[in-house]
């Protein structure tokens, strides 16, 4: 009595959990969630995997975004222009009285002209920092190649300048 009770369950919860998975197969979704007015068409965008004889090379992209994202970039844009800036990183090389930093970015310039140096004076001390670096690991890369004549820098989060663009 007991063994086809368990089987008669065994049966009904297996025939129960078969149903429910395949009703959830069949069913359909909207995969288009934006309306027409978000669509956003770029003229052409090549595709660096293909080769440039390709059907495929030149296509134009489709982009479904929410309104809402571009008007957050257009305040972003106009907080970064603001706050003369964004958010980086630099690499601190010197903190102290104001004489012995301006000695230290002098014999930094000697060393390493490529980067740019800035002399910030937050109270009490003047501050030595390097680089305008986007990420961490560009500042990582500076802290690297001037540990040899700076071994006590360190890398801070900062105001950096915009990137200088390429031409």
């Amino acid at each position: 009595m007991k063994n086809t009770s368990l089987i008669s369950l065994f049966v009904v919860v297996v025939f129960l959990s078969l149903t429910t998975c395949l009703n959830a197969q069949n069913q359909s979704y909207n995969t288009a969630p934006f309306s027409e007015s978000d669509r956003v068409i770029t003229k052409s965008v090549p595709n660096l995997y293909l080769s440039p004889d390709s059907s495929l090379a030149n296509r134009a992209l489709a982009v479904y975004a929410d309104d809402r994202l571009n008007e957050m970039l257009e305040i972003s844009k106009e907080e970064n222009k603001r706050n003369n800036g964004i958010t980086g990183f630099r690499v601190q090389v010197y903190q102290g009285d104001k004489d012995q930093a301006y000695e230290t970015k002098a014999e930094f310039l000697r060393n390493h002209p490529d980067y740019d140096v800035y002399v910030l004076f937050k109270t009490p001390d003047f501050r030595v920092r390097v680089g305008d670096c986007r990420t961490r690991s560009e500042a990582i890369k500076i802290k690297y190649l001037i540990e040899k004549d700076f071994p006590n820098s360190f890398i801070v989060e900062d105001k950096i300048n915009f990137p200088k663009l390429k031409k």
